[in-house]
């Protein structure tokens, strides 16, 4: 198809390039708005992406584990934008020689005038929240380490200025029981509201979403229909103060998990033996400060999430990330991120230390073209 599609293309560009017009009339850059008519402005672009980390896992207490990684990250990427009128679109693929291709983008979009709607695969609105510049882990960028995130899903979603409301897929994650059947009736919402003025920006952000489990079954019992809801409530911001700036989020939910949500050791909510549903507290905040330093970039960042089960008794599980780096750029597109960073899991859902940590370092390497 995509052969077919290139010599589609070639016959046009010398059928309008050669077409018997003097040359008076018809400029070359009249000649390419011809073209674009046809088939629309395409804009062709690729990200090639490599880490290179050392990282100390100490899993427990009897365990520990250290290794370097020295690959070419998932999130390595190439893609294409395209307008025609009112329509555009765009697709994009993630490149990896692990997983090898995945689709990362894939949407079409009309202007309405006021503002545009999409339908297809695209960061969602609590997915296209990016505070932090956290580069281990393929640009880990504290999701799910206080940053919550929301992903690349199907969905339809309108935007007008900078408000965004969408419909999502709903990524129901059910809850553990020996038998029951998840019914979904309603798609997820989210909502972002994204305010951006000179030296400042602010983001207003939420979602719900809800599904059924009929028939839960535990230990041979039938405990009937159950109904997990899921909802997050967040805000965040930054203040650009040229060279230092600083951005913060913070935001709190319940069954995130559930929800498709990004939010580390994060368990959802679960059945007791009793057949009684528990909902899950979950809570998360980021701090990233930096500043330009000549040509360079130094950023610090942390980030705290915990989840506890809305329970008597019950405690909360938290985990932390910690991080410093620094871009460095080399040339055009072509700069590297040398960063050192310690992620601690804290206490378990009883309440101890889990004993749990990684230490890294390394840098990511990054040409865009």
């Amino acid at each position: 198809m995509r052969k077919i599609l290139v010599f589609l293309m070639a016959v046009s560009l010398v059928f309008v390039l050669s077409a018997p017009i003097p040359a008076a009339d018809k400029t070359i850059e009249e000649r390419v708005t011809a073209l674009e008519n046809i088939f629309g402005a395409w804009s062709f672009y690729g990200s090639a992406r490599f880490q290179t980390f050392y990282e100390d896992k100490n899993l427990d207490a009897e365990t520990d584990d250290a290794g370097t990684t020295w690959d070419l990250q998932g999130n390595a990427r190439i893609g294409s934008t395209v307008t025609k009128d009112k329509i555009g679109g765009a697709f994009e693929f993630g490149v990896d020689d692990d997983a090898a291709v995945s689709t990362r983008k894939l949407f079409g979009t009309y202007d309405f005038g006021t503002g545009k709607v999409l339908f297809g695969q695209d960061y969602t609105p609590l997915g296209s929240m990016f505070y932090s510049n956290q580069v281990w882990n393929a640009d880990n960028d504290l999701l799910g380490w206080g940053q919550l995130y929301g992903g690349r899903v199907p969905q339809v979603k309108i935007m007008v200025k900078g408000l965004e409301v969408a419909l999502v897929e709903n990524k129901q994650a059910a809850p553990e029981v020996d038998d029951g059947d998840v019914d979904v009736t309603l798609p997820k919402l989210e909502i972002r509201y994204n305010l951006q003025k000179d030296k400042l920006f602010a983001d207003l952000f939420g979602g719900f979403q809800t599904f059924e489990i009929e028939d839960v079954v535990i230990d041979t019992t039938n405990y009937g229909d159950e109904t997990v809801n899921s909802w997050a409530l967040g805000i965040g911001g930054g203040l650009n103060l040229d060279p230092a700036f600083i951005r913060a989020s913070i935001y709190m939910g319940q069954n995130v998990k559930n929800a498709g949500w990004s939010h580390q050791d994060a368990s959802g909510a679960l059945f007791d033996a009793d057949g009684s549903l528990i909902d899950e507290d979950n809570f998360g905040g980021l701090l990233v400060v930096g500043s330009k330093i000549d040509k360079y970039t130094v950023e610090a960042g942390f980030g705290y999430v915990s989840s506890e089960l809305d329970v008597s008794g019950a405690e909360a599980n938290t985990a932390m990330s910690y991080y410093l780096n620094c871009t460095v750029p080399v040339y055009g597109g072509f700069f590297f991120v040398p960063e050192v960073g310690f992620l601690d899991y804290g206490d378990g859902n009883d309440g101890e230390d889990e004993e749990k940590d990684t230490t890294y370092f390394g840098a990511k390497w990054q040409i865009n073209f």
